[in-house]
């Protein structure tokens, strides 16, 4: 008798098991058919979906679509670069700026020049101050507080710890005059843009900078109407700051800005510097000068006594610009940032080998993706959504999750996700990684089910011909259905 009961409680515990099994299964069916529906989209037949999405609690794939292909990642590049400079230098890590000079000080007259050095901080801007001069302000009552009411010399900025390349591997000519592909350099003032507010007065449109100085020249011709579409745009011939802002608004516009790019961010940096040294009262006898502009063993010889020091704020705020705002010049820097601090010199290259070397330690094989920039402004870089999956849930099992996790935008929230999911699941739940070029799309992170079980996942489609609105839609709809799947209701 006994044995029959033993018996009967082995098959009774059996059939539950199955019983739930063909549920879970049942249930994953289901949610694999939506997803798969939405990717199966005949608008987008044309073009090519990477797609995984898998549990971090289980280790399960719940969907998989070309994940282990080729893709062109868009700004899901910056998922690369970012968990290598904060895994590399740290949340902690600051940037470094000095104020130096050459020769003597004496009875208030810097007999030499006064020379600016930093390693890329790319914080002096608005974005981390009152106005992008309260710095430069900043360091004119430090210099007035040594005594200093004159300058001798000239103003030089040292950019020598990045090489001189400016500009990205493979950035399309096509686009340099804009903020997204601002040039690239150790000194960065106002992220080496201007921002131009078009403002109606009466009967004309103002074009007010955000920054005053004599470094570029705006040309204003936008009309104001009183009837048609609002229509701006603006062009600065490469190698120049010349800035024409043309077109057209209706009047009752509501005041925006346009933000071009500027050549030479090092002369716009001692430009601005020095205009800001002579508003608060510091005479400057000298010129300003890229330090690449000195010829011969002239600068070799300098000796530079340093005046102050400024450091930038954590690295793990800048990190947070760099991700939600999706900020190309910042993702820039982390990489030559990088090449600085492990190889001696900021070039792309030399951050190229310490991306290498992280990526491999998270598990990525070298030669089996393509890293041609560090933002994914290029259309050389190749990664798989596997691969970018694998990135990501390193990241979330390290020591770093809180911070890196706090890198990201949140769907409904901030970001360049503030605008998306609103008012469903997916809001305050998706924290993901977007990417847009032409042609490509990207949008790579976490959320969370119904039931809390943790998912990680990576989106890319290259080569659609629809509209950014439609290929969010198919993504959206997916993280949708993700985050209200819960077992119970299947």
């Amino acid at each position: 008798m006994r044995k029959i009961l033993i018996l009967f409680t082995i098959l009774l515990f059996t059939s539950c098991s199955s019983s739930k099994l063909f549920v879970e299964s049942s249930s994953y069916r289901e949610l694999k058919s939506k997803i798969n529906s939405l990717f199966e989209d005949t608008l987008f037949s044309h073009a090519h979906w990477g797609v995984l999405i898998k549990s971090l609690n289980t280790g399960e794939t719940w969907y998989s679509k070309n994940s282990s292909k080729m893709f062109m990642p868009a700004s899901n590049q910056k998922i690369l670069t970012t968990a290598a400079a904060l895994s590399v230098l740290g949340p902690d890590y600051k940037f470094r700026t000095s104020l130096g000079f050459t020769e003597k000080i004496t009875d208030g007259i810097l007999e030499g020049d006064l020379v600016i050095t930093s390693n890329g901080d790319p914080t002096i801007s608005d974005r981390f101050f009152n106005s992008p001069v309260d710095l430069f302000n900043s360091w004119a009552d430090s210099l007035n507080s040594f005594g200093i009411y004159e300058i001798k010399g000239d103003i030089i900025g040292n950019d020598n710890l990045f090489d001189d390349e400016r500009l990205g591997n493979g950035w399309s000519f096509d686009f340099l005059d804009a903020w997204y592909a601002a040039e690239i350099g150790p000194l960065q003032f106002n992220e080496n843009v201007i921002d131009i507010r078009l403002v109606e007065d009466g009967d004309s449109i103002l074009a007010i900078p955000n920054v005053h100085s004599s470094y570029f020249n705006i040309v204003n011709t936008v009309t104001l109407t009183d009837t048609g579409r609002n229509s701006v745009s603006y062009k600065r011939a490469y190698g120049t700051n010349n800035i024409i802002v043309s077109g057209r608004l209706r009047k009752g516009f509501e005041a925006f800005s346009v933000s071009p790019s500027i050549s030479n961010p090092t002369l716009y940096y001692v430009s601005v510097l020095k205009e800001a040294l002579e508003k608060n009262g510091i005479k400057v006898h000298g010129n300003v000068i890229d330090v690449d502009d000195i010829q011969g063993g002239v600068w070799e010889s300098k000796r530079i006594e340093i005046l102050l020091t400024h450091e930038s704020p954590e690295l793990k705020e800048i990190l947070k610009g760099l991700m939600k705002r999706s900020q190309n010049l910042y993702a820039e820097t982390m990489t030559r940032l990088l090449g600085l601090e492990k190889n001696g010199l900021g070039t792309f290259e030399n951050g190229l080998k310490v991306v290498e070397d992280f990526l491999k330690q998270v598990g990525i094989k070298p030669r089996s993706y393509k890293y041609s920039d560090g933002s994914g402004l290029t259309r050389y870089n190749y990664i798989s959504p596997e691969q970018i999956v694998t990135i990501l849930e390193y990241m979330y099992r390290s020591d770093l999750k809180k911070e890196w996790m706090e890198l990201f935008p949140i769907a409904g929230i901030d970001g360049t996700l503030s605008g998306r999911m609103k008012g469903t699941k997916a809001q305050d739940n998706v924290r993901a990684k977007t990417g847009t070029i032409s042609a490509v799309r990207g949008l790579s992170g976490y959320l969370s089910t119904d039931e809390g079980e943790e998912i990680v996942f990576s989106f890319l489609i290259n080569g659609h011909l629809r509209s950014t609105r439609e290929t969010d839609y198919i993504t959206d709809n997916v993280l949708k259905i993700i985050a209200e799947f819960n077992r119970g209701n299947y």
